[in-house]
């Protein structure tokens, strides 16, 4: 039994890749709801009060919300290969052969994002703190971010260098 209104998602070949301005345009959505994800995440141990993060438990709590990120993206990865920001551009993540992914795949794919885009984020909060930071140092950590964009540009299939890592590609799901 098929339901009329449903909405079906065609997956296009790799020659309609969505474009670098698209993907790029995606990252502050993505940006927005990891960010309220780690919110949410954090609401039980804010809730402790005199709990004071350093040491064990500090690090505790960021392996707690490293925890949090990678069940969200890979869940979503492995569950229709769509993010909330993936879903609202239109851009889905496949394997190399067009397939949905693997736990295993899906969570390389989360480590290799890690690696290119991570030290972008700490180098944004890091240029919030010019008088501890200097904001030249601050801006070497976006390089990691500025090669994988370098490389889906001048890459065959348009695809970004960790999804190259993780033998993955990001595929347009055009309506239909």
């Amino acid at each position: 039994m098929t339901n009329p209104d449903a909405v079906t998602l065609t997956v296009a070949t790799s020659s309609e890749a969505p474009s670098i301005k698209r993907r790029l345009a995606a990252l502050p959505y993505e940006g927005l709801v990891v960010l309220s994800v780690v919110i949410i995440a954090a609401f039980p141990v804010s809730g402790l009060k005199g709990a004071a993060l350093s040491g064990a438990p500090q690090l505790l709590f960021q392996a707690y919300l490293f925890c949090v990120m990678a069940a969200y993206f890979t869940w979503c990865w492995r569950h229709g290969g769509q993010t909330l920001a993936m879903k609202t551009w239109r851009i889905r993540v496949v394997n190399s052969a067009g397939d949905p992914l693997s736990f295993a795949i899906a969570f390389t794919r989360f480590i290799c994002v890690l690696l290119f885009f991570g030290p972008a984020c700490v180098g944004v909060v890091l240029l919030f703190f010019p008088d501890r930071v200097s904001p030249v140092f601050a801006m070497w950590a976006f390089l990691p971010m500025l090669a994988t964009i370098l490389w889906a540009r001048y890459d065959a299939d348009g695809q970004f260098l960790h999804d190259r890592m993780a033998g993955t590609r990001l595929v347009d799901a055009k309506r239909s």
